[in-house]
C-alpha cells in the first residue's frame, strides 16, 4: 500500500536540526550521569603474606583457600638477588625448615604454596622482589628472566625488541618462575602448543646442598639435560627456579 503524506508529515530542516541536539545533549548527560557513577580508583592486590609479631599468614588472590583454614608460616623473606634466594634455600635447608615459594600475587586456587600445616617449622620465600632481571637474545630468540618477574614484564621487554612470545596464559600478572611451575598455558596456533613450560630451554634453579658446598647450591639444567621436563612443571617440588 502507499501512504500519503501530508505536509505536517514531513520533518522540516529546523525540526531534524534540532531532535539531533536534543539527542546528542541527551546522550552526554547520560555518560556523564553514569560515568561520574562507575569510575573507581584502581589499587594494587595487597600483598598476599600478612605478618604480625609472632606468625604470618599467606592467603591467595581468591582471598581463602579451599578448605577455609589459614595457612601460617614462621617467617617469610623477600630476596632480590639469585644469592640471596640461594641464602634462603641454604637457611631452610640448615635449620631443617620446610619452605615454598609464592609470588607476589600468590595466583593458586590449590594450596600448592603453603609449606605446613604446623607454620612453626616453615620459611615462605616470596619472589615479589625477585623482579628486575630480563635479558633478550635477539639472536637465538630466547628471553631470560628473574623468577619474580611479571608475565607482563616479559612481554613489554620482548615487544620492545620487535619480538613475542609464542604462548601465554590470559592474566598477565603470573610470575615467571610460577607460570613455568605450574604449568600455565594459554592458546597458540604455531610451534609446540599453549604450554608456556613446552617453549622453555633452559632454567637455574636453587637445590639443597651439603655443609660444604653452604647447604644450597645453583644448578644450571640446559635443553638438552634430561632433568629438564621435571624440573619445568615441578610445582616447587624440586627446588626453587631462580631463572
Amino acid at each position: 500500500s502507499v501512504k500519503k503524506w501530508s505536509i505536517k508529515d514531513v520533518p522540516s530542516e529546523e525540526n531534524v536540526e534540532v531532535d539531533f541536539i536534543a539527542k546528542w545533549l541527551l546522550g552526554f548527560l547520560h555518560l556523564l550521569v553514569w560515568g561520574s557513577i562507575i569510575l573507581v580508583h584502581a589499587i594494587p592486590a595487597p600483598d598476599p603474606v600478612q605478618c604480625n609479631r609472632t606468625i604470618c599468614t599467606l592467603s591467595n588472590s581468591y582471598g581463602a583457600w579451599g578448605d577455609r583454614k589459614d595457612c601460617s608460616v614462621k617467617s617469610v623473606v623477600y630476596p632480590t638477588t639469585e644469592e640471596e634466594l640461594r641464602s634462603a634455600v641454604a637457611h631452610a635447608n640448615k635449620n631443617k625448615l620446610k619452605v615454598k615459594v609464592v609470588s607476589k600475587f600468590s595466583h593458586t586456587i590449590p594450596k600448592l604454596a603453603c609449606p605446613s600445616s604446623l607454620g612453626h617449622d616453615s620459611l615462605l620465600i616470596s619472589t615479589a622482589k625477585y623482579d628486575s632481571g630480563i635479558e633478550i637474545d635477539s639472536v637465538n630468540l630466547a628471553v631470560t628472566a628473574d623468577a619474580g618477574v611479571a608475565l607482563r614484564d616479559v612481554i613489554d621487554k620482548v615487544e620492545e625488541a620487535g619480538l613475542s612470545l609464542v604462548a601465554a596464559p590470559y592474566w598477565e600478572g603470573v610470575s615467571v618462575a610460577g607460570m613455568i611451575s605450574t604449568g600455565a598455558h594459554g592458546s597458540s596456533w604455531w610451534g609446540k602448543g599453549g604450554a608456556v613450560h613446552d617453549h622453555v630451554i633452559g632454567l637455574s634453579m636453587i637445590v639443597p646442598g651439603n655443609e660444604s658446598e653452604g647447604y644450597a647450591k645453583v644448578k644450571q639444567i640446559g635443553a638438552q639435560d634430561q632433568l629438564l621436563n621435571a624440573a619445568k612443571v615441578s610445582l616447587g617440588i624440586l627446588g626453587v627456579i631462580s631463572k
